[in-house]
């Protein structure tokens, strides 16, 4: 989540930057989409990379509505 947003800010910047040396808003939304395509390719697919260290959760709580008899 965290790479997702930081890849979204940082190409948004950047064609925000360039986008208003340039007078002219299209850069702005071909960097943001530009960032946009990388950071789905990059954070949507489950790569191994990610898996190298696996949460280990909790066990699951029963459930207390159930009555036991």
């Amino acid at each position: 989540e965290n790479l997702f947003y930081w890849i979204i800010l940082i190409f948004g910047a950047i064609g925000w930057v360039k986008g208003y040396i340039e007078q002219d808003f299209a850069y702005v939304f071909y960097a943001w989409s530009v960032g946009m395509v990388i950071s789905v390719i990059l954070c949507v697919p489950d790569w191994p990379f990610f898996n190298r260290h696996p949460v280990k959760w909790l066990e699951s709580v029963p459930d207390r509505r159930v009555k036991q008899e």
